[in-house]
């Protein structure tokens, strides 16, 4: 199955011919580092396009989803469009309770989005609220905290109920600070209250062959192991760069077999 369309086609595509370039020039003029969040969202161009791109519908508490989905997704744009298309052989072997990383290094782009299979992953924003399909998860990974020594700094965020007839998608974001030499600690067993990792939440599901990431350790675990993947296992990786179909994307990709 190709690679579907991704959020930055549906809400953020549009923003390439005029606002990122926009953004992009005033940073250069004002001497701010776009690549980094807090410098990025107050330029006067990020302000404005923020505005567009949140929904009528949306909630005030979600603006800064947004704001953090516009910043992901202009660092995806900058740094090459990098999309990951992970099969559902792989999907499985990277939410296994227990992933072994042995002594690797933390190495991952610096922005990216990795697609997951189609309502195989499930994820909510709140305890409260109920599950939905996970798309993919948007991902910057790069030393731009102000702190040398705080390692890389990675933020992510997941893109929840993402459906090509609906105005907006559930935004659930995350970030930490990580060494890039102590990764595997955090990585090969994620925590979860009760039960075992990733395992399946919702009634039924189990039949379905769902999964569930319930807490931001399995969130963190789960990129933190396809980053690893991706290192190391280069021959698995296949570009695709002729797509076609009405749900696929347009964008050039990687399979992750």
């Amino acid at each position: 199955m190709p690679a579907r369309l991704t959020p930055y086609e549906l809400i953020l595509e549009p923003l390439e011919r005029e606002d990122f370039p926009a953004i992009r020039a005033e940073g250069e003029q004002r001497g701010s580092d776009v690549h980094r969040r807090d410098q990025f969202l107050l330029l006067g161009h990020a302000g404005a396009t923020l505005d567009e791109i949140v929904p009528e519908s949306a909630d005030p508490e979600s603006l800064d989803e947004y704001g953090e989905l516009l910043y992901e997704g202009y660092q995806f744009w900058a740094y090459g469009r990098r999309l990951y298309s992970f099969e559902s052989s792989v999907t499985a072997l990277l939410t296994e309770p227990e992933y072994e990383l042995g002594d690797w290094i933390f190495a991952a782009p610096p922005a990216s989005y990795l697609q997951f299979p189609y309502q195989k992953l499930w994820a909510r924003v709140s305890a409260d609220a109920p599950y939905e399909p996970l798309d993919g998860v948007f991902a910057v990974a790069a030393n731009t905290e102000e702190r040398a020594d705080s390692g890389v700094h990675v933020r992510v965020q997941m893109v929840l109920g993402l459906r090509s007839d609906r105005p907006g998608v559930s935004l659930v974001s995350y970030r930490d600070d990580l060494d890039p030499a102590k990764v595997a600690a955090r990585a090969t067993r994620p925590w979860r209250a009760e039960g075992v990792a990733y395992a399946n939440a919702i009634p039924g599901g189990e039949r379905m062959g769902y999964r569930t990431l319930a807490t931001t350790s399995e969130l963190e675990a789960l990129v933190i192991r396809a980053f690893h993947y991706l290192d190391t296992h280069p021959d698995r990786l296949e570009r695709v760069t002729d797509v076609a179909g009405e749900d696929a994307t347009r964008l050039p990709y990687v399979r992750v077999l």
